[in-house]
């Protein structure tokens, strides 16, 4: 009896079975995240007292045990999906009454998320602009309350065309951090002062001046020192682009001029000549200045770029979200960007997509502490963020694990900085 001769579908089955074992960045981003949610799942069981009691027992009722587990992760996992991306449940009622209401209920969650990257990701390109260079940045949070300083001092005092007033904010945020940055890569260029401390400690000299400017008659509120500034002027405010659905949806204007800053990064890296002199000098220093290309204007160029689009990212911040100052303005968006940048592998697309994925964490996990019965913390969250961070800074460990086959083209992206 003759066998049948394989149909079409064997060899396409087959090359997307060997596509799927290739080593290359998507693989790479996915098994990461995989590890990140098996490693979230071990916390969850062995942290939540009502599944460490069923494991106790588990030759008893495997089968409860198992599927007590299951429940129990896959909700907490639902919660973050549901709190960060959308809710299906709102989606059936948003298709079945399509109100305002129902619409600002779907959204909310997206914009939330949305919201929270956009000053993430022009950071991100900060860092990254620096790190593509082989310079380290790590002065970012410095630079992101030196642009919200001046941001706030032109966004409280002026009350002019909104349009003009917000130029100008930008102006003095990039002009800001860049002077900032700029400095450490003069230093870093001429006397050889490393990047790294110099940045490092101008984090702390602009946190002092912001804490003592806060106390101060000039940016305090009328009659009250309570650490808050005054508030940026309606005209100096990024727009809200849901605000005819609901005011409590916070996604603004700035994630167009986030998105501007990464076909502008794009552009400055594969069609600029400035831009090809700083990889080249992040490369090979040594080639770069046999070939020609002054490395300490490239030094300086690069530091003051970097520390203009985190400015930005203070302003960004400052006008479409929070509208005044506070001692712990910012956050901790200057060390994300950090790590959002090695997550994006310094890439300006990358950037984009690793700010979103913290954006996604960051939100839903607000979402899941606050709606999972089991009462599993934010910080869950945190620890698989850091997880697929640790796994993506690490693709050789990844690739051993899964046993993806590789070409020698991640382990050449990882040494240089970006992926081929």
């Amino acid at each position: 009896m003759s066998t049948p001769a394989p149909t079409s579908t064997t060899p396409r089955l087959l090359s997307l079975a060997i596509r799927l074992r290739e080593a290359n960045m998507f693989m790479v981003l996915v098994t990461s995240l995989l590890i990140g949610m098996l490693f979230g799942a071990i916390l969850i069981i062995v942290t939540t007292s009502t599944l460490t009691t069923s494991w106790s027992h588990f030759f008893s009722h495997p089968g409860a045990t198992i599927a007590l587990s299951f429940n129990t992760v896959w909700f907490a996992y639902e919660q973050i999906f549901y709190g960060a991306i959308v809710n299906f449940h709102s989606l059936r009622l948003l298709v079945d009454d399509p109100t305002k209401a129902n619409w600002a209920t779907f959204l909310a969650p997206i914009s939330a998320t949305l919201a929270y990257a956009t000053p993430l990701i022009v950071a991100g390109l900060g860092l990254a602009v620096g790190f593509r260079s082989n310079l380290f940045d790590i002065g970012g949070q410095g630079q992101v309350v030196a642009g919200g300083i001046m941001t706030v001092l032109v966004g409280f005092s002026w009350h002019i065309n909104p349009v003009v007033q917000v130029l100008c904010e930008m102006f003095v945020a990039m002009a800001a951090g860049a002077l900032l940055a700029g400095l450490a890569g003069v230093l870093k260029a001429y006397t050889g002062a490393h990047e790294v401390i110099v940045t490092m400690m101008t984090n702390y000299i602009v946190a002092l001046i912001l804490s003592y400017l806060l106390i101060q008659n000039l940016f305090a509120r009328p009659g009250v020192h309570d650490g808050a500034s005054k508030t940026i002027n309606p005209s100096g405010q990024l727009p809200f682009l849901l605000a005819h659905l609901s005011p409590a949806l916070t996604l603004n204007f700035g994630l167009f001029i986030a998105i501007a800053a990464v076909f502008a990064v794009q552009w400055y890296f594969n069609r600029s000549k400035t831009g090809f002199e700083a990889l080249m000098v992040g490369q090979n220093p040594d080639a770069a200045r046999t070939a020609g290309i002054n490395a300490k204007r490239v030094v300086v160029t690069t530091m003051t770029i970097a520390g203009a689009l985190l400015g930005l990212a203070g302003m960004l911040e400052l006008t479409g979200v929070d509208h005044f100052m506070s001692p712990n303005f910012g956050g901790s968006y200057g060390f994300d960007a950090i790590t959002v940048a090695l997550l994006g592998r310094s890439k300006p697309w990358g950037v984009f997509f690793g700010a979103l994925f913290f954006g996604v964490m960051f939100v839903g996990g607000n979402a899941m502490q606050a709606y999972t019965p089991t009462s599993i913390q934010f910080s869950l969250a945190q620890v698989i963020q850091a997880v697929v961070v640790f796994c993506v800074a690490t693709p050789a460990l990844v690739i051993e694990i899964f046993r993806l086959r590789d070409r020698g083209k991640v382990a050449a992206a990882s040494t240089a900085g970006g992926w081929v």
